[in-house]
């Protein structure tokens, strides 16, 4: 029975080890790779934890929202529609004198005209993200993303605490 056992410590420690050594491997070309091609290989890698369950799930989920959100919001930029809506809300910000997209004036309530264009920017924004999150295969993370936020944000938050711990700042939600 002891030998039964010792062998197959022995199995599961070298499949540790050669699971360790695939992922430093893997970590070690991600440095050398630039900026757009570390994203893909990030998002490969972290798709890889999630699918073979190396982090618990809500961790994984965590890892490719994570990047592809990042990814995406570089890209928002060229999205035609948000390239629009950007440039009228910076037309009319300068014409109401909004400092940063913040209505500083707080004795007046700021002009209903430029609170729906934000509302109208920023559901182009989370358009744009969802079908990026669909362009990449995650059709049950940009369905999330647009029909159920609360569910999406605390799936993200729990993965991002198997990380780093503490609360996120709502600020940095999207």
């Amino acid at each position: 029975m002891k030998k039964t056992r010792d062998h197959e410590l022995a199995l599961a420690l070298e499949e540790a080890r050669e699971t360790e050594e695939r992922w430093r491997g893997l970590a070690a070309r991600l440095i050398e790779l630039g900026d757009d091609a570390m994203d893909a290989q990030l998002l490969v890698a972290f798709r890889a934890a999630r699918d073979e369950g190396v982090v618990p799930p809500d961790a994984g989920f965590f890892l490719v929202a994570h990047i592809l959100t990042a990814m995406a919001d570089e890209a928002l930029t060229e999205v035609p529609r948000v390239q629009r809506l950007a440039l009228e809300l910076d037309v009319m910000e300068r014409e109401y004198g909004v400092d940063d997209g913040v209505w500083a004036d707080n004795t007046e309530p700021a002009p209903e005209d430029w609170e729906a264009l934000c509302i109208e920017y920023e559901a182009a924004c989370d358009e744009a993200r969802a079908a990026f999150f669909r362009a990449y295969g995650e059709e049950d993370m940009a369905r999330m993303y647009l029909e159920d936020r609360g569910s999406f944000h605390r799936r993200f938050e729990s993965g991002r605490r198997f990380f780093h711990g503490l609360p996120m700042h709502s600020e940095h939600l999207h």
